[in-house]
């Protein structure tokens, strides 16, 4: 089984990644961790049916062959997880010296870790983005970026913002 993970006290960018990783590899299962950010938790009380995420707790019991883990380093306790399970760590921050040597790390160096997965979906040009998706995304990226005022921001955020608005990410739900 391939799992993909994110850190506890999810914000919108961890969320949105999750969800990012997932429409890349849709045979990976998204999990929830078991706490996110308030306003996150009140996004996914709201549009939960509309996302393909499950919760910890729903997690099948079985062999885990993979993990991905986004927007974070640091690997939540998961039964399935053995030696041999490969791990691969996508990120905005840069790599860490406790990161194990054997994981699979990416850096990506935008505001959002959502950014690069939203590259990965336009160069695709395969997936059609629904509203709650395509506005999951978007907040992932204004969230770290602060709408796009952060001087962590790149380009590449800002392009990936153009995009899911022309996808229809709603900016009502976005503002709430």
């Amino acid at each position: 089984m391939d799992v993909i993970l994110s850190h506890e006290q999810a914000d919108f960018d961890a969320i949105a990644a999750l969800l990012g990783a997932h429409i890349l590899h849709d045979c990976a299962i998204p999990i929830l961790p078991r706490k996110t950010n308030k306003n996150v938790k009140d996004f996914l009380r709201l549009y939960a049916s509309d996302l393909p995420f499950i919760q910890m707790a729903d997690a099948p019991k079985k062999a885990i062959k993979s993990v991905t883990l986004v927007d974070t380093q640091s690997l939540v306790t998961l039964k399935g997880f053995s030696a041999r399970t490969e791990v691969t760590a996508i990120d905005h921050h840069p790599k860490r010296q406790d990161t194990p040597q054997k994981w699979n790390f990416q850096f990506v160096p935008y505001g959002a870790t959502t950014t690069y997965f939203v590259e990965q979906i336009m160069d695709r040009n395969n997936y059609h983005l629904n509203v709650v998706e395509a506005t999951l995304l978007l907040l992932g990226i204004y969230e770290d970026t602060g709408t796009l005022t952060y001087t962590n921001k790149t380009a590449h955020d800002a392009s990936a913002v153009a995009y899911l608005l022309s996808k229809n990410a709603n900016l009502e739900i976005a503002t709430q």
